[in-house]
């Protein structure tokens, strides 16, 4: 489990979140939702903005409207927190 703190709180399940707490995504996460990021030929990595927000919702378990609360930095930060599960070298 990897833990972001959010420099803006959010709202989820009727609380008040300053704090996520993301599970490790498991192979039918993968097969499920696909990557989170494109690999470009200059090795340069992209993320999918639209993936990362499905597994925000799914390893940090909440729902989409809480996601689209998020400040453009805490989503930038998620976003690398989830890539950082499959970008390990």
């Amino acid at each position: 489990m990897k833990e972001l703190e959010l420099k803006k709180p959010i709202t989820a399940h009727g609380e008040t979140l300053s704090v996520l707490e993301f599970d490790e995504p498991t192979g039918k996460d993968v097969r499920e939702l696909g990557y989170p990021y494109q690999m470009n030929q200059d090795e340069s990595v992209r993320l999918l903005a639209h993936v990362v927000s499905k597994y925000i919702v799914r390893l940090a378990k909440v729902p989409q409207n809480s996601v689209d609360q998020m400040s453009p930095a805490d989503l930038n930060a998620a976003a690398w927190l989830v890539a950082g599960f499959f970008l390990q070298a």
